[in-house]
């Protein structure tokens, strides 16, 4: 028992660790380069699936937070803020940068993933407003926002807001605690019981609800016993990819507190979306 606690706190603490570099490096990205892609949304329908799913396939949240902005504002329609919810997968994506770093999955898989995710962003917004004006489906007014992303960053500013207040008390330390208690699980029960037989042993169709299921909640977190149960090989890939349709880490609070019945008709369409795909996958053998 010492030594399977002592593994995967090793584990979780050197992924947590590489997941906070690159995390560190994206926010920069982001703040940097944002105002200047957005304006591209205002082009027409097509580019602002495209920007959006871009920006949701982004690894964390900050890309999507930078959609939810723009729909919160007005700026963005139905369509737009679901494909960013699609193609997001939330700090999921700085877990799978980290498991290519340590040989856990390749980097093909990373870019399946992450490519599919993009793609169907595109595909899902474009019915996504297809289906609200086919049933004249309402959404709130925007509401007037306060966007940071306009201010002259320093190195202060960029340390005690993006990196302390936003990174490390929002983010890290629940990717740890995830992150390590998913470890620990699957490394105990793989001592207890033969956990691919087990999986294998239920029926797929099941597997993709759980995966949908663990998707639906607003954070990140649970979503790494997917992740990891998938790099384990105890799950298929249509799970996994089930479970990042459907989950949008924490880019659907800003959502939740702007009009819950909003975020309800994103996620609801994320699900079925989510289902949908994840069945076609399951039945070609993936």
């Amino acid at each position: 028992m010492l030594s399977i606690l002592q593994s995967s706190l090793l584990a979780s603490v050197e992924i947590t660790f590489i997941i906070f570099v690159l995390m560190i490096v994206i926010e920069l990205l982001v703040l940097r380069f944002k105002n200047g892609i957005i304006r591209f949304t205002q082009k027409s329908k097509f580019w602002s699936y495209l920007v959006s799913s871009f920006f949701g396939s982004l690894p964390g949240c900050v890309g999507t937070f930078a959609m939810d902005s723009l729909y919160m504002a007005g700026l963005l329609g139905f369509g737009g803020i679901v494909a960013a919810m699609i193609a997001t997968s939330g700090d999921e994506a700085f877990l799978l940068i980290s498991l290519i770093a340590s040989g856990e999955i390749s980097f093909k898989i990373f870019l399946i993933l992450t490519g599919s995710l993009f793609s169907l962003g595109i595909f899902g917004g474009a019915i996504a407003d297809f289906v609200a004006r086919k049933t004249n489906l309402k959404i709130c007014e925007k509401c007037a926002i306060t966007d940071h992303g306009h201010e002259k960053l320093n190195l202060r500013h960029f340390w005690s807001v993006h990196i302390w207040q936003h990174i490390f008390k929002k983010h890290i330390w629940q990717i740890f605690l995830w992150l390590f208690a998913a470890i620990f699980a699957i490394n105990f029960l793989q001592t207890q019981f033969d956990l691919k037989n087990v999986f294998e042993n239920i029926n797929g169709i099941w597997i993709l609800f759980v995966a949908a299921l663990v998707g639906v909640i607003p954070i990140s977190g649970p979503n790494v016993v997917l992740v990891m149960l998938f790099t384990g090989g105890f799950v298929p890939f249509s799970a996994l990819l089930v479970n990042s349709i459907v989950q949008d880490g924490h880019g659907l609070l800003p959502i939740l507190g702007f009009s819950v019945r909003d975020a309800m008709k994103i996620k609801i369409f994320n699900l079925v979306f989510g289902l949908l795909v994840g069945g076609i996958l399951l039945f070609f053998g993936f």
